[in-house]
């Protein structure tokens, strides 16, 4: 959780550094979508936390604070420093990309679930195959 915070945090100072010194906020793209991926990831590790074991920590709860004011901080800079309309296409850009990783994971599990059950089928092949040879031989030594 504090690796998440940590590259979040470090992200943000990069893009607050960059605006005060004037630049563009197309120079720093890879901080804001460094932002962005910290703070999925953070969700996801306390979504994950929170389901195993349910726990109300403080600890968290500042995280989770931390970045709600730096992501506050970045759209108001948006909204001051770039064009019409950049905060809006921002939130809906968050948004889908969010839906793509989210179908991704989905993806991975599915591919994931389906090796599993390719390996175990061709297991249950062999078993069966090694069960049949086996027959067929102590049938031929025994009869044979």
């Amino acid at each position: 959780m504090l690796a998440e915070l940590a590259a979040f945090t470090a992200a943000a100072k990069t893009v607050s550094a960059a605006i005060q010194a004037g630049r563009n906020l197309t120079t720093v793209a890879s901080s804001i979508g460094k932002m962005a991926e910290s703070k999925d990831q953070l969700h996801t590790k306390l979504q994950k936390k929170k389901a195993s074991a349910f726990q109300n920590d403080y600890e968290e709860f500042m995280a989770l604070e931390e970045i709600r004011e730096r992501e506050e901080d970045l759209l108001k800079m948006m909204v001051y420093t770039g064009r019409i309309g950049l905060k809006d296409d921002f939130i809906k850009f968050q948004a889908e990309a969010r839906r793509q990783r989210k179908e991704a994971i989905k993806e991975a599990e599915r591919q994931r679930e389906a090796r599993i059950e390719m390996i175990t089928t061709g297991v249950l092949i062999l078993m069966s195959v090694g069960s049949i040879i086996g027959l067929f031989v102590y049938l031929y030594i025994n009869y044979g």
